[in-house]
């Protein structure tokens, strides 16, 4: 899901998690009205990344684990392997028994988006709904994530927010909003092709691209 800003990408991630209540009849899961699924079920079955990941004043692994008994140790290393992450949290004295400070702030914002993102993959939802997931990283972390993601999320549906139109490339289906509406859908070649908002969006982020790199 892409397009520019306030065209109402995050909104949808909100209201397809119902963190924001959306109207009855506008958003569906698998033909399912969202309003009719019960929260518990809904929150269970999707996971949730959204901008600005909130963490607890307590350990990584208990910020990963959320109190789900059925995330052990090994499933939260290895969702934390998957978010690029691991490596990192492993060389603090305490690994991953360190306690972050409030709101996670003992960490930098690229490490709270990606233990965030492995609290969601540690649960294992059918559904992923990652809302700019990697905003904080740099170019070589984020195609690490995206090639740990594409290892993993087999038969997972995984709606990726983002304004990065690199991460969205391999994406079996792109989705342009601009204020509030669809303005095109198909592959990141196709669209290129049609000439459309999409295409203009790649082409100001490659030749920002060429600005940084000048």
């Amino acid at each position: 899901m892409v397009g520019p800003t306030g065209s109402g990408k995050s909104t949808l991630g909100l209201l397809l998690a119902r963190l924001w209540e959306p109207p009855v009849g506008t958003v569906f899961i698998d033909g399912r009205d969202v309003t009719e699924i019960p929260l518990a079920s809904l929150r269970v079955g999707l996971g949730y990344v959204p901008q600005e990941g909130f963490l607890f004043s307590r350990s990584i692994a208990e910020n990963i684990t959320l109190g789900r008994d059925d995330v052990v140790a090994a499933r939260v290393r290895a969702a934390a392997d998957v978010a690029g992450v691991a490596d990192e949290v492993e060389r603090f004295p305490a690994g991953f028994d360190a306690v972050v400070g409030e709101r996670g702030l003992t960490l930098s914002g690229g490490q709270r988006q990606r233990v965030t993102l492995a609290r969601a993959l540690a649960g294992a939802a059918p559904i992923l709904v990652l809302d700019d997931a990697f905003a904080s990283v740099d170019a070589a972390k984020e195609e690490e994530i995206s090639t740990n993601l594409r290892r993993v999320v087999s038969g997972r549906t995984v709606l990726l927010i983002t304004h990065r139109l690199r991460a969205a490339c391999t994406a079996d289906r792109i989705v342009v909003l601009d204020a509030g509406r669809v303005v095109e859908t198909g592959g990141h070649e196709e669209l290129l092709r049609r000439g459309g908002l999409y295409a203009r969006l790649w082409r100001i982020q490659q030749l920002e691209e060429e600005i940084a790199r000048a």
